[in-house]
């Protein structure tokens, strides 16, 4: 199903903080008797040291979300951290036994309504997601905290420590699908809606109030590289037909009449995928 490019979204998206966001670094700065216990990640960009989420915490994220809005939709994802109950153990066991080594469509077939969208250790994601980075100018915050006992819940004693966290930013990202379905992009801006809905949170501290963000100044870029008509609102370019549409409001107008349902999740076929 990827030795040929069909259609790609792109999504371009602002995440501005609400509250306090700590995504912990995981370098040890012990030897610097100034720097906080705990701080912040932070890559160079631009040759600076600035915040980032990175792209594998927001996939992270919204997977897990996903897993639970498509029960909602009555479907059943797999386990993916029990090995005997999730896709990729299960697709494992299959070929063994048949002796026989499956089409990434047939992976893609017996795979659950996750996984045909984020993947898993036997088949390719199709969904992809990049590194948020600030946009103009961003506050960082520092606070002393003490470490709690989780047998007792009460604070241990003598057990204080300080950490750095981002007090405000916003972020600027970028999430890409490649040969989508129309419902698992209808499924990304669901999921768009939990999160400003305060369902789904990033980072660490969460049981402190962090990691609250609003998604907002979404645009989506459509294209379609297998159409030989024009449809409505789209343009020629030189190999394919491109379709933008700006704003959160005209996005859901465009998915309007697009369903996530046990008929829609088996479809296989991009060939006759409709543009959106």
């Amino acid at each position: 199903m990827f030795s040929k490019l069909y259609n790609e979204a792109i999504i371009r998206l602002d995440m501005e903080t609400v509250s306090p966001l700590f995504i912990k670094a995981a370098e040890d700065s012990s030897l610097d008797p100034t720097a906080a216990d705990n701080t912040y990640l932070a890559f160079y960009k631009d040759g600076e040291l600035v915040p980032v989420i990175p792209g594998t915490s927001i996939k992270g994220v919204l997977r897990s979300s996903a897993e639970e809005l498509i029960k909602s939709q009555g479907l059943e994802p797999c386990n993916i951290l029990d090995n005997k109950q999730n896709c990729a153990g299960i697709l494992r066991r299959e070929q063994q036994r048949l002796e026989k080594k499956y089409s990434a469509k047939e992976k893609y077939d017996k795979s659950c309504p996750i996984c045909k969208l984020f993947g898993s250790n036997v088949m390719k994601s199709r969904i992809y997601f990049y590194d948020a980075f600030p946009e103009g100018e961003y506050r960082i915050g520092k606070r002393t905290s003490v470490a709690i006992d989780r047998i007792t819940g009460a604070s241990k004693g003598g057990a204080l420590f300080d950490f750095e966290y981002v007090e405000y930013a916003r972020f600027k990202s970028e999430i890409k699908l490649k040969n989508f379905f129309a419902w698992q992009l209808k499924l990304i801006y669901k999921l768009f809606e939990r999160r400003n809905n305060r369902l789904i949170t990033f980072g660490g501290l969460t049981s402190k109030g962090f990691g609250k963000i609003k998604i907002d100044n979404i645009d989506l870029e459509l294209r379609y590289y297998n159409k030989s008509e024009l449809p409505q609102g789209y343009v020629e370019k030189d190999y394919y037909i491109s379709r933008k549409i700006n704003g959160i409001e005209n996005v859901k107008r465009a998915l309007k009449g697009i369903c996530i349902n046990e008929n829609t999740v088996k479809r296989c076929d991009l060939e006759n995928e409709q543009a959106i």
